[in-house]
């Protein structure tokens, strides 16, 4: 019997734990800023799962919660959760393909069409960027969202 690889022993992943400040930029496909917003995310580790709250500010002053939950898959490779839509309607598989770099792959469940793919580059020690390409249900590019954090 295989057992589950630890969390803590991955790569790239125990270097994301912490708390993050960043600002998310959100741009239709020709470039033109449709969105932008603050989130503070905090990423851990518990009982061999990633636990990901975000905190996310608007520019109207209201606010959002997201909580995601990480399960090990294989070494490098996690299925990420949430109980939040839209984001429960989704499967994503997260993996770390190298010492600085993670790719989310994010479908519709129902239709098993690709949403999302999402690169976080983990530049220098408390330094990431990660960009978004997101799609319509036909597979059009909808969004690229770009967000620099900096860890606390």
């Amino acid at each position: 019997m295989t057992q589950t690889p630890k969390l803590q022993d991955f790569n790239l992943f125990p270097q994301h734990v912490g708390t993050w400040d960043g600002t998310w930029t959100i741009c239709d496909p020709e470039g033109n800023k449709l969105q932008q917003f603050t989130a503070v995310l905090e990423q851990r580790i518990e009982e061999n799962q990633w636990r990901q709250t975000n905190h996310q500010t608007y520019a109207d002053g209201s606010t959002e919660t997201q909580e995601f939950v990480g399960v090990v898959l294989s070494h490098g490779e996690l299925e990420i959760t949430s109980d939040n839509p839209p984001f429960s309607n989704y499967k994503t598989l997260a993996k770390e393909l190298d010492d600085r770099l993670i790719l989310f792959k994010i479908w519709q469940k129902e239709t098993n069409t690709l949403r999302a793919i999402e690169l976080i580059h983990l530049v220098a020690d408390g330094y990431r960027v990660r960009t978004t390409q997101s799609f319509t249900p036909d597979g059009t590019l909808q969004s690229i969202m770009t967000i620099v954090e900096t860890k606390r």
